[in-house]
């Protein structure tokens, strides 16, 4: 891969224009998946990516590069404010402030549950709340990506009760610095890079 990302700065070097040339040398670092070092993972990307961060710190808008504009279904990059990375497919992100748990339905008859509920589960874990909000409109906390809804179960009795959701997955990642960059190539999501 670093070989690749120098021979695209070479190519880089004899664009039209400084601004798109600094774009698209962006474009090139972002892409560079973590397991290679990220965006700064090459040499030749360190300066252009620190001024990328700077600029974005200042407000500035996010560099284009003419020779891979998103609008014709290529690469591109887009800044988000999501303190959760994208869920890895097939999973999806949990309802926020929604109960919910990693289990499996037991034969009937079988009754007695691990960590409660109504006992028709075994249950993996106890129930959290996915994205729990701090009441004025953000979320903290983990945020769950589950895969296939079993059932659910009610805790509680009289006006205090909640409804547990059971997945037969379930992932929990943790909040992060929420200002982020998606990196698309060919049109597809690749990678998410926080800086």
């Amino acid at each position: 891969m670093k070989k690749t990302l120098v021979a695209l700065f070479v190519l880089g070097a004899s664009m039209s224009t400084q601004a798109s040339e600094y774009g698209c040398k962006v474009l090139l670092c972002l892409a560079n998946p973590a397991s290679n070092g990220g965006p700064k993972g090459v040499d030749e990307c360190v300066p252009p990516i620190n001024q990328l961060y700077h600029d974005l710190s200042k407000g500035r808008p996010f560099p284009s590069c003419d020779q891979a504009d998103g609008n014709d279904g290529s690469s591109y990059a887009r800044q988000v404010y999501d303190p959760y990375d994208p869920c890895p497919a097939p999973l999806l992100p949990a309802e926020r402030g929604a109960y919910v748990v990693q289990g499996q339905k037991r034969p009937s008859g079988n009754k007695g549950g691990w960590f409660g509920g109504d006992g028709s589960y075994t249950l993996n874990d106890q129930p959290q709340v996915s994205e729990s909000s701090l009441g004025n409109g953000f979320a903290s906390g983990a945020r769950a990506c589950v895969g296939q809804r079993i059932g659910s179960y009610v805790v509680g009795n009289y006006d205090n009760t909640y409804t547990v959701a059971v997945f037969d997955r379930v992932l929990w990642q943790i909040s992060q610095n929420p200002r982020a960059i998606d990196v698309y190539i060919d049109n597809g999501w690749q990678q998410r890079v926080r800086w």
